[in-house]
């Protein structure tokens, strides 16, 4: 059965796995860099259309295109959306200090991008590789959708993820699965405030009543954002970055406060809104100006998401191998097609650890078993 040729096939391949994924980390593609991302995208048009994926470019307002790759399916089974992002976190220059290396006692590869989610993206094109190799083609249609400023809140690309999702029936989200292997069936909806502040400037020395400070009153609003937690309903609230003055004998008249927050319920994202909202300085001579709110729905464990483990669960215990799902605090693109009542199944794509870290890496038969399962999951072989 194919079923049971797909997971040693997989296995098999890990030079094809290796190589291909060295190709996609060496052209580095941070988010902020639109002309390295169009060469990135460049190169994977050119490796989609070469595995016959129909690729359309979708171009993106300062940042790379978006790319959609189609395969057809035969037509009696459910229309998948694979989301991937080829943006990164790294800066030009990082491979300098970062090189691509393998370490084969350790099983693992290393490099900037690999475990997020440049892994995910090599594995998706493998797995629809093993298929064709083992005669099989997915029951519904695929479509792989590659956005290029996931790393920055998918602002230009969110519209098109959720236009994807409302025509497909199912989601798998190629991002890197938990550190310790596990699916991700939730996560955390993700909000960033900025909180502007505007007191009245005055000599420190010579007349400082006749200031008002924008800056006592950030740390006042730094010190309430901490109390805002609720560890009960996995709600955090953190002040992050705060900037504030220009000169040492000045009663600081800006400042400002970013703030994160992550929530598992709507309904704590509009507590955490409404309370820094309703928040009033001590001095009313400054006034403060909120901005932002929540960028990522709460990515909830509903019933769809659980019934897509459930099958990945199945066909891993066809193998004798044990999957755990989790909930995890991080956002992805997944928040918002799960939101929308898609169901969606995370993590799918590389195990490793080290994500957004220098010690970044894949582990490589890990992977190569994950690949397996997701050319499973798209190819319809789930046991009866």
């Amino acid at each position: 059965m194919p079923l049971h040729r797909l997971l040693p096939l997989s296995l098999e391949r890990r030079k094809v796995f290796l190589d291909l994924l060295r190709r996609l980390v060496e052209v580095e593609s941070p988010t902020r860099d639109a002309a390295a991302c169009q060469r990135m995208a460049d190169l994977l048009v050119e490796t989609l259309a070469a595995d016959g994926w129909h690729v359309e470019r979708d171009p993106r307002s300062g940042v790379g295109d978006v790319l959609a790759a189609t395969l057809p399916g035969t037509g009696d089974g459910p229309a998948t959306l694979v989301l991937a992002h080829y943006d990164t976190v790294w800066p030009l220059g990082t491979l300098s200090e970062m090189p691509w290396r393998v370490d084969e006692a350790e099983d693992r590869a290393y490099g900037p991008g690999s475990v997020d989610m440049k892994a995910g993206i090599a594995g998706t094109l493998l797995a629809a590789r093993w298929l064709r190799e083992l005669g099989v083609t997915p029951p519904g249609p695929v479509t792989l959708l590659i956005t290029s400023d996931e790393e920055v809140g998918s602002a230009a690309s969110r519209e098109r993820i959720e236009a994807e999702a409302r025509r497909h029936d199912r989601v798998l989200v190629v991002e890197g699965a938990r550190d310790d292997g596990a699916l991700k069936v939730g996560r955390k909806g993700v909000a960033d405030y900025h909180l502007e502040f505007t007191g009245v400037p005055a000599h420190a020395g010579n007349h400082p009543d006749d200031g008002a400070s924008a800056l006592i009153e950030l740390a006042h609003m730094a010190l309430f954002v901490r109390t805002l937690d609720d560890r009960v309903a996995g709600t955090t609230a953190h002040p992050t970055v705060a900037r504030a003055g220009n000169a040492v004998n000045v009663i600081t008249e800006h400042a400002r406060l970013d703030v994160d927050v992550r929530v598992l319920r709507k309904d704590e994202a509009e507590r955490i809104d409404g309370a820094l909202r309703g928040w009033q300085p001590r001095d009313p001579r400054v006034t403060v100006a909120v901005h932002g709110g929540l960028n990522r729905p709460p990515m909830e464990p509903t019933a769809g998401n659980l019934a897509a483990f459930d099958e990945a669960r199945r066909i891993a215990a066809g193998w004798g191998l044990q999957l755990e799902s989790a909930v995890v605090g991080g956002g992805s693109d997944g928040n918002f097609t799960s939101a929308l009542g898609v169901p969606t199944l995370d993590g799918v794509g590389a195990c490793g650890a080290g994500a957004h870290a220098r010690d970044e890496h894949v582990r490589i038969g890990d992977t190569l078993t994950r690949i397996a399962l997701l050319a499973a999951l798209l190819g319809g072989l789930a046991p009866a």
